[in-house]
């Protein structure tokens, strides 16, 4: 059910919340509002109470306060933004979480992180292990944050885990940077495909005690239609629905009083802009207006580099063919007047974006109007171009970051599709190197080999993926060993080998066992069963 009510907090005011009402459009992160809302309210968000300032804890109990490291962490910041730059968006994760450990105030940083978190999605990331969070962990409860914020950051659609992360901060005692995170974790949960009622009401107990009372009415009103018949949740809604009240009051008594709200918040326009700007919680309504501010800026300050990828990116968003022709006119002015590579790198992927494009619109018309000899040939030449283009793309990016494997196993992907074994086997395997890469390029690598006959490597090149593959590549595990009895088999065909085509066919019977309708395996199960006989 696509929610009619989302908040979000106030940049540089942590204690406020917007809240917008109206049907949003779309689906999940893609999810944004109309540029008419129904309504938009600003309320007070309660903070933790906090002790007496006058009053003295025992002495066993004192503990040493966190102290921000603001310069430390913009090192960090800077760090990632480099490493999101050149697309290795897990080492950039850690990076922002690693800032942010030192400064969680910084805003911008964490909008950051989000965007690469998002980047990090798209581009097939998984969740990452605790092995590799240990990279931000420590004893101190500000680390405990760190490793949740990572491992959410690295699965940012996944509710359950924003939910463990804005209690890791409360238990930090950053409250501020929770408030910050507890619409994101809410709009997480809204825009899962499986609903939970345990989750919504996880995230309304933490949101309760870090008195983030807008989002705690809204995880209990959605628990409450999963299950209306829960009596005591009804009564915590009740709750929760003074306390927004007693919120609003306050607001409405310090909007009237010098130095209250209205001298806090002084440029409401400002403050729109923002939240418009806002998509990582699934917010920003106004996408004329936005794109109308980013284009003044750009022809204001067109050497600004915030200015060119704002602009740039807002176009490519739009997703029509004039405006991805503008984006990339846009980035590749970015490159020549700094000289920022990652300027480039955007302009190309945007003209791979725009040959596939045409490739769909002549694939469509086939399937429509039937298959002509002419566009056939369109078909092989639009094919032909993107290959020879995105080999040249990725092969100088190869060269400008040559430690990235995901560039090496990007350009390993577009060899083994033009049929270059040899430089696809070399990317594949400088791939491997990287974790989260191992068990697509180790089968890829399969892949290659067997393509070059060489069916012994490549089944050693399986069995060795297959022995490291994880819960979170599950999915291909089926694929990996239909190719390993594939190989097996051809073997046990050349060598006459009775042991291979055992093997096959007892990895073809697995197979069989889990999915009847995989591939062609009944097929296969007939063929594999003759070739035994016979040996």
């Amino acid at each position: 059910m696509p929610p009619s009510q989302l908040s979000f907090d106030l940049i540089g005011r942590p204690d406020l919340s917007c809240s917008i009402q109206g049907p949003p459009v779309g689906t999940g992160f893609g999810r944004r509002w109309p540029e008419r809302l129904e309504s938009i309210s600003i309320m007070a968000l309660f903070g933790k109470k906090k002790q007496d300032e006058g009053e003295d804890l025992p002495e066993e109990d004192q503990t040493p306060a966190f102290t921000p490291q603001p310069e430390k962490a913009r090192t960090w910041f800077n760090h990632a933004k480099t490493m999101a730059d050149s697309a290795n968006f897990e080492t950039s994760l850690i990076y922002y979480v690693s800032g942010l450990k030192l400064d969680p105030s910084a805003e911008e940083a964490l909008m950051d992180m989000f965007r690469v978190a998002v980047r990090y999605g798209q581009e097939g990331g998984k969740r990452l292990s605790g092995k590799k969070a240990r990279s931000v962990s420590g004893d101190e409860p500000i680390d405990k944050m760190a490793t949740e914020l990572l491992i959410w950051a690295s699965d940012l659609q996944n509710g359950a885990l924003a939910v463990k992360a804005i209690d890791a901060a409360h238990q930090a005692d950053q409250d501020d940077f929770a408030t910050r995170m507890a619409p994101t974790a809410f709009n997480c949960l809204r825009s899962a495909a499986k609903q939970s009622k345990a989750h919504y009401v996880g995230l309304k107990e933490v949101c309760k005690r870090i008195g983030c009372w807008e989002v705690t009415l809204g995880a209990g009103r959605m628990a409450m239609q999963l299950d209306p018949s829960d009596s005591n949740l009804e009564a915590e809604i009740k709750a929760a629905e003074a306390e927004l009240a007693i919120a609003k009051s306050n607001l409405s008594q310090s909007a009237t009083e010098e130095g209250g709200f209205r001298s806090n918040i002084k440029d409401l326009d400002k403050q729109r802009e923002l939240e418009e700007e806002d998509s990582i919680a699934g917010v920003g309504g106004g996408g004329e207006r936005v794109l109308a501010r980013a284009k003044a800026q750009f022809e204001e300050a067109p050497e600004v580099a915030e200015n060119i990828n704002r602009f740039a990116a807002l176009l490519r968003r739009e997703g029509t063919a004039e405006s991805l022709k503008m984006a990339r006119s846009v980035y590749m002015h970015g490159f020549k007047s700094s000289g920022e590579y990652r300027f480039k790198m955007a302009a190309g992927d945007i003209r791979i974006q725009q040959y596939q494009m045409r490739l769909e619109k002549i694939e469509d018309k086939i399937e429509r109007d039937g298959s002509t000899e002419e566009l056939e040939s369109l078909r092989a030449q639009t094919t032909e171009d993107l290959l020879a283009f995105e080999s040249t793309e990725y092969t100088e990016r190869a060269e400008k970051y040559p430690t990235d494997r995901n560039i090496k196993f990007q350009l390993g992907e577009v060899a083994m599709r033009r049929n270059d074994i040899d430089t696809a086997m070399g990317c594949f395997q400088k791939a491997k190197d990287e974790p989260r890469l191992r068990t697509r390029a180790g089968h890829a690598l399969g892949l290659c080999f067997a393509s070059e006959g060489w069916f012994a490597e490549a089944i050693a090149e399986y069995k060795d993926v297959l022995s490291k593959i994880d819960a979170t590549e599950g999915d291909r595990e089926l694929s990996i060993r239909y190719d390993l009895m594939l190989s097996l088999k051809q073997i046990a065909e050349r060598d006459r080998s009775l042991d291979h085509a055992r093997e096959a066919l007892e990895i073809c019977s697995g197979i069989a066992r889990r999915d009847i309708t995989y591939q062609d395996i009944r097929e296969q199960r007939r063929t594999l069963d003759e070739l035994v006989r016979s040996l």
